[in-house]
């Protein structure tokens, strides 16, 4: 009786410690997920070996390693520094190269290294040295071609590209239209809207999914935009002055929201733009 007692009274002292240190351990642990540095990526020439006959197993956990990586910045608001960005470029390059034919690491590579690191150089390397396995697949020559049209303003070399993709097995029907038009228009957010549409339907990380379509969204509006702005100056003869010209024009009931919060330009040559230049805002209370 006494010993039950003794043991329910031990157990209600506890209780409230427990949940002391247990709130201390979760604090700590945040605070080391906050702070943690970019680790050093085993250059590849020694993992293959330390692998055996596990590459692939090797390479998909290297794979979740840096998504995790990324993931564990995003959550926590932080920007990515260049050696963020290289570890993350390293790591790329170990996967590929114990396992070229994987798919996975080409489309993250695609994914991040452009639309948000602007490493139009090392996507476009890493997407080039998986041509030489998946030769078959027509997704690699369409990021390569669609970074030289949109990135890199190169819009021949990006049609060339374009041109490749349609011609291997199970590419979409509209690339070689889509190349012709790369070649002769050029820079037409519509085009990055079925861009982004392909590589969000090959992703499987929710997170950057998640930012790809917000990007997607905000392209879209932007492509709305930029067609009535060429519909007002056929019909007027100029283009509008400001974007709120199309809708006293009768053209839009109302501007559609940058979701990135910005206001929308209309340049010289009718494109549309948004002072968010499409890059999210962190929370100024929470950081995020």
């Amino acid at each position: 009786m006494w010993g039950r007692v003794f043991l329910l009274g031990v157990l209600l002292l506890l209780l409230p410690c427990y949940y002391y240190l247990g709130d201390k351990v979760w604090g700590q642990r945040e605070e080391v997920r906050r702070s943690i540095e970019a680790g050093y990526v085993i250059p590849s020439k020694y993992s293959r070996v330390l692998a055996l006959e596990y590459k692939g197993l090797l390479s998909d956990f290297l794979l979740l390693k840096t998504i995790t990586f990324f993931g564990e910045r995003v959550v926590f608001g932080q920007e990515l520094s260049q050696e963020d960005w290289q570890y993350i470029i390293g790591s790329l390059d170990a996967i590929t190269d114990l396992d070229p034919y994987f798919l996975d690491p080409y489309i993250l590579a695609e994914g991040l290294l452009t639309w948000e690191a602007g490493h139009y150089a090392d996507a476009n390397r890493l997407l080039e040295k998986g041509l030489e396995y998946r030769v078959n697949d027509w997704q690699l020559p369409f990021f390569i071609g669609f970074n030289h049209f949109f990135f890199l303003k190169d819009f021949e070399k990006g049609a060339e590209y374009l041109m490749m993709a349609s011609r291997l097995p199970n590419s979409p029907s509209f690339l070689p239209g889509l190349a012709a038009r790369i070649g002769y228009y050029g820079d037409k957010a519509h085009t990055a809207v079925m861009f982004l549409k392909g590589v969000i339907a090959q992703t499987s990380d929710e997170r950057l999914k998640s930012r790809l379509n917000l990007r997607m969204m905000a392209l879209e509006k932007a492509a709305l935009l930029e067609d009535l702005v060429q519909k007002y100056r056929e019909e007027r003869g100029s283009l509008p002055e400001k974007i709120e010209d199309l809708v006293s024009g009768g053209y839009i009931d109302q501007i559609p929201i940058d979701p990135y919060g910005g206001e929308w330009l209309i340049m010289k040559n009718g494109r549309v733009f948004s002072t968010s230049k499409f890059v999210e805002k962190l929370d100024e209370n929470t950081g995020n």
